[in-house]
């Protein structure tokens, strides 16, 4: 929002979180550049207020979350160092100036970012988010959000891991294949990145209709997957 409209903006938050109380609001502006600063406020503020949270879900406000099937997912874990989601391995920093996630050497100068989950949607056992607070105030801020806590984990001997329920970078490369749009595929996600408002609320709906409407879910799926 521009200069004007800001206050405007502030006092519907506050009207908000005085009716629900679900707001966290820091100094700073909500840019690209400040989602690590973000993330450190979030582990400080869970460190001190959520001793006895067992797991915790973070998500982008574009995702599609499936609470039965995160629930279920989290049915057989037994605790531990779990931090699970989209996991990238060898991804390499972008050194071309014109891309949003241009990292210089001078920056970074190592070929290869530690294994890290995707920041549109992942999860992560209560305790070990205290350990990554920790971490993170004996590491510098780098400016891309999810690689700075695969940093965070790396120094904490963690390996994060890889579910295929988690699809931070949407189902399928391909933008307009269908695949994209198939609440049969939506069923068994935990987590799908990168929808607008009105997919989402949509996609919900046809998700949440009677298990009738899936019945021709495989046959759905295998005719797409023959094409």
């Amino acid at each position: 929002c521009n200069e004007e409209e800001r206050p405007n903006y502030q006092k519907l938050l506050e009207y908000e979180d005085r009716i629900y109380g679900d707001i966290l609001q820091w100094d700073f502006l909500d840019t690209f550049f400040n989602l690590t600063l973000k993330e450190v406020h979030f582990l400080k503020w869970f460190n001190i207020y959520c001793d006895h949270v067992q797991y915790i879900f973070k998500g982008d406000d574009d995702v599609f979350v499936s609470p039965e099937n995160i629930l279920e997912f989290l049915k057989d874990q037994k605790g531990g160092d779990l931090f699970v989601g989209d996991v990238m391995v060898k991804a390499k920093p972008i050194r071309k100036k014109e891309n949003k996630y241009y990292i210089p050497n001078s920056l970074y100068i190592q070929t290869y970012y530690p294994a890290y989950a995707g920041g549109g949607g992942f999860m992560m056992d209560g305790p070990l988010a205290k350990r990554l607070h920790k971490a993170s105030e004996n590491r510098e801020l780098y400016p891309i959000d999810d690689v700075y806590l695969g940093m965070c984990l790396e120094d904490l001997k963690v390996t994060p891991v890889a579910h295929i329920g988690f699809k931070t970078f949407g189902l399928v490369k391909n933008k307009k294949s269908k695949l994209n749009r198939e609440p049969c595929f939506y069923k068994s996600m935990l987590v799908v990145h990168k929808l607008q408002l009105a997919d989402l609320i949509n996609m919900w709906d046809l998700v949440h209709k009677p298990h009738g409407t899936f019945e021709g879910c495989r046959k759905t799926l295998e005719e797409m997957g023959s094409r």
